[in-house]
């Protein structure tokens, strides 16, 4: 048995989240009955970062083994059998203990927002027709450098060990109408991020202060956080792991 990471991009409009459940079609379980058809025999995947419903990926991962000779061509099978709005980018071998989760030492996220109305950025970027200024944007996302704990930004229904997250980047893009929030941290709390993004809009347009901002983070208390922001905003970009990864033959 060899284990192999599996790297996907996906459109995650129409699916119920990342990870396999019941009466519900997700990613994994739509890989898991792509590589059914392919290999013939059942395959059980392991996700990298569970993405909610309606939430992007420009790159996540999988891992599985298998006792089959996995090859490149599979790559191009597996493309051919899953819906467009799933891509295989690419299969690698790792060592047997690699974990696609548990091993990865930074993930990173964006979120898109757009000021002006536009037909192709629906379901891709947030309409958010407000002013909004960007230098007090960006000092509220310095804030977050400062803290580790994050439970208001948590949403209560998971169970996690800790609510401590090591933040390294917090960056607000403004080119014309797009703006784009860049964050990244060894690991996220479930809804985390568009917490984030929602409250610090918040402080953007004036609704608040960078002063009530940092106490939001300090009081652990999610009511005052506002996860209204819509998941299609929400791209999951990056994963990084040690240089471990061969490529497949």
């Amino acid at each position: 048995m060899k284990r192999y990471f599996i790297e996907v991009s996906y459109d995650g409009a129409g699916f119920g989240g990342f990870q396999i459940q019941q009466n519900q079609q997700t990613i994994q379980g739509t890989l898991e009955a792509a590589m059914a058809t392919l290999y013939r025999e059942t395959i059980s995947l392991t996700g990298a970062s569970r993405t909610d419903a309606g939430v992007h990926a420009l790159q996540n991962y999988f891992h599985f083994d298998t006792a089959i000779e996995v090859t490149t061509k599979h790559i191009y099978n597996l493309n051919a059998i899953l819906p467009n709005s799933i891509v295989v980018n690419g299969i690698y071998i790792v060592p047997s203990e690699a974990h696609c989760r548990f091993d990865a030492v930074k993930r990173s996220y964006i979120y898109k927002i757009h000021t002006q109305k536009s037909p192709f950025l629906v379901g891709r970027s947030w309409y958010y027709p407000f002013p909004v200024d960007s230098n007090v944007l960006q000092l509220a996302a310095n804030k977050l450098l400062l803290y580790k704990d994050f439970e208001s930004f948590s949403k209560k229904n998971t169970t996690v060990n800790t609510f401590n997250c090591t933040i390294t980047k917090a960056e607000w893009i403004h080119k014309g109408s797009l703006i784009q929030f860049n964050i990244d941290s060894n690991r996220f709390l479930r809804g985390m991020i568009r917490g984030l993004v929602g409250t610090m809009l918040q402080v953007g347009r004036g609704q608040i202060n960078l002063d009530r901002f940092e106490e939001i983070i300090r009081l652990k208390n999610e009511q005052n956080v506002d996860f209204s922001t819509p998941a299609y905003g929400l791209y999951l970009s990056n994963i990084e792991y040690p240089d471990y990864f061969q490529k497949i033959s």
